[in-house]
């Protein structure tokens, strides 16, 4: 009876693996975490962890999917409702909106940032980080093609070059999160560089 209590369903412990192991991953370098210490943080034996991902690759893609995923449910959903109330005010505020997404779950941006410094050797890697990115831009870049249509920014402007205006500082944050620069990007910044370059796009 305890055990039936205790045992978890193989979705239910899928789960378990990942969310550890993002802790994992987000502390150490993706060379450094040996299947041993995953498998211990996740209260698991080593041939468990290899039933369920196959290999520390096969995990670390998982954990990069599915946080990535959650990471830009969470931020589609702030910036596509703020923005249902008014366009303009988010595209001054989207950058805050990404910052605190990351706040929401630091540990997400690490474990991103391992991707990167992993994907000029692998590039099954690369791609996950790639299309992390790329949801990203394209939602940046959906919200700047709706405040072209509505004569908020200029018609004459072009709409990848103005989203890269925004990617950069993402990417910035990005590698923030991990460095930690002294002269942090402070939220009254983003604000800041928000109206700036929302300024230069509109009429």
């Amino acid at each position: 009876m305890t055990e039936k209590r205790t045992r978890m369903r193989g979705e239910e412990r899928r789960e378990f693996i990942l969310a550890h192991a993002k802790k994992v991953f987000a502390e150490h370098s993706y060379a450094e975490a040996s299947t041993g210490e995953l498998a211990r943080a996740s209260e698991v034996t080593e041939p468990m962890l290899y039933k369920h991902f196959g290999s520390k690759k096969g995990l670390f893609m998982a954990v990069l999917d599915e946080f990535c995923h959650r990471f830009f449910r969470m931020l589609s959903e702030r910036v596509n409702r703020q923005a249902e109330q008014n366009l303009v005010a988010e595209l001054g505020h989207v950058l805050v909106d990404y910052r605190e997404t990351i706040t929401a779950d630091p540990d997400i941006h690490k474990v991103l940032m391992q991707g990167v410094s992993e994907s000029s050797d692998d590039p099954q890697i690369a791609n996950g980080v790639r299309e992390h990115n790329e949801r990203v831009y394209t939602l940046i870049y959906s919200l700047l093609e709706r405040a072209q249509r509505e004569g908020i920014i200029r018609s004459e402007v072009n709409l990848d070059v103005a989203t890269w205006g925004y990617l950069s500082v993402v990417f910035a944050m990005q590698y923030n999160s991990v460095l930690n620069f002294r002269q942090g990007l402070t939220d009254e910044a983003l604000r800041e560089i928000n109206h700036l370059w929302l300024r230069s796009l509109q009429p």
